[in-house]
């Protein structure tokens, strides 16, 4: 049938509903779109009404000159119809200053009421597109950023520089990769899903606050800077965090023999106001169903955040990796007394590197000795490279638990990092679409 209809020289694809062609162009770049003209009078200034606007690279171009006039003209031309989407791209081969005109393009995106707006730069780009247009919108819904500078694109409140979304009042979802963050606070009261990854970087020598209090899942992985603080987040279902040394969130004056920082007036450590208590982290997840806490070993801020550890009152999932063993078992039972329908817990110890042999308590309290229930937990995995001391006295703490043997699946030899995929658990599925979920580990499958 299909070669018939070559042989016949009919054009199918003209013949398609008017939607349907247009969501096809929708696919293309702006300038292979525009080029569909040439098909025939029937895609003859077509492209001016499809619903999504795809700026992707230079190639096509001999200069960039050449394509910032293409798409001023286009822009032009189309006039203002509304948008479903609107991306912006920066290909690896460019660099940033090549889009003097990116502002611009975001502003008439958004007059266009544009709801899902993607400008992303890939890795290697020579510097970082900076934002300056200020993000007021009443249909935006999903902002993706990757590679973007949005200092300038901060406003001042109280003297600070803030990313206030309050201009966004439909804004769900925000996503940004390798972006500049140096802000004193974000805000945004719709806001249901928050990823911050890939060495995004906060400030170095101070916290930003984020205020997200509709929240359903969050992510933050790999950035560079001091942990921020999260303010209340009571719809919070998922949480994915992850911190390594150069997020900043360790302190150069924590006493090595107890672990703590004992200078009271450490803003690092003790948040704000100087010299007094602010949880950092803990205390904003603690309404999470499903939480993953990563960590390298010598970051500080979660053993800090126990020290006032809240209650987990709707935790069911939780995955811990070695912070939470490697000084004392602590940590492990802190998070345990203070999770009363915790039902799954997944621990991973593949990183025996900087840990002490044995297991040296630090002087808060006995955690084998002391017993207490975990009456709900009735799946646990432990993933380790080696069968230590470590491994031992916590299978020997479940136990004191209550936790019977076959409810513990021991896992030795495993070797490998963590693998992360981006399945929402079944019991915590927001109320959005799937492709903003948070990473969710694969290790306890």
């Amino acid at each position: 049938m299909a070669d018939k209809a070559v042989a016949s020289g009919d054009d199918r694809i003209s013949a398609l509903p008017l939607d349907l062609r247009l969501r096809l162009l929708s696919l293309l770049p702006a300038d292979e779109a525009v080029r569909s003209s040439e098909l025939s009078r029937e895609w003859r200034g077509l492209w001016k009404k499809m619903p999504s606007l795809r700026l992707v690279g230079l190639e096509q171009f001999e200069t960039a000159e050449g394509f910032n006039e293409f798409v001023n003209h286009l822009i032009v031309l189309r006039g203002h119809l509304p948008l479903d989407k609107f991306e912006i791209q920066v290909r690896q081969s460019e660099a940033a200053v090549s889009y003097p005109y990116a502002n611009l393009w975001i502003q008439y995106a958004l007059i266009c009421k544009v709801p899902v707006l993607d400008v992303l730069c890939e890795a290697g780009v020579v510097d970082s597109i900076q934002l300056t247009v200020p993000l007021v919108s009443d249909h935006l819904t999903t902002l993706n950023l990757c590679e973007v500078d949005l200092e300038k694109c901060s406003a001042l409140v109280d003297s600070e520089l803030s990313l206030d979304f309050s201009s966004c009042p439909l804004l769900k979802s925000l996503s940004m990769q390798r972006c500049s963050i140096c802000v004193h606070k974000i805000s945004s009261k719709s806001l249901e899903q928050l990823r911050i990854t890939s060495y995004s970087s906060f400030n170095l020598r101070s916290r930003t606050w984020i205020s997200a209090p509709s929240l359903i899942s969050l992510e933050l992985s790999d950035f560079v800077g001091e942990a921020p603080i999260l303010e209340s987040m009571p719809f919070l279902q998922k949480a994915f965090i992850r911190l390594y040394v150069y997020d900043g969130s360790w302190c150069d004056a924590i006493n090595p023999k107890v672990q703590k920082c004992c200078n009271q007036s450490c803003e690092r450590c003790y948040g704000y106001p100087v010299g007094g208590y602010r949880s950092v982290l803990l205390n904003g997840l603690s309404n999470a169903i499903y939480l993953e806490l990563i960590a390298d070993l010598n970051v500080y801020v979660y053993r800090r955040d126990l020290t006032r550890c809240p209650i987990f009152g709707n935790l069911k999932t939780l995955l811990l990796n070695e912070w939470c063993v490697a000084h004392g078992l602590h940590g492990l039972v802190c998070i345990l007394q203070h999770s009363p329908i915790l039902e799954k817990l997944t621990l991973l110890f593949y990183n025996s590197k900087g840990l002490p042999i044995a297991i040296v308590d630090d002087g808060n309290h006995d955690p084998v000795e002391q017993t207490f229930a975990c009456e709900h937990l009735k799946v646990v995995n432990i993933k380790c490279q080696v069968m230590n001391e470590r491994v031992s006295k916590t299978l020997k703490l479940l136990s004191t638990c209550g936790i019977p043997p076959e409810h513990i699946r021991l896992k030795v030899n495993q070797s490998h990092p963590y693998c992360f995929s981006f399945e929402m658990p079944r019991d915590a599925t927001p109320s959005t679409s799937d492709h903003n979920a948070v990473p969710s580990s694969t290790a306890d499958n």
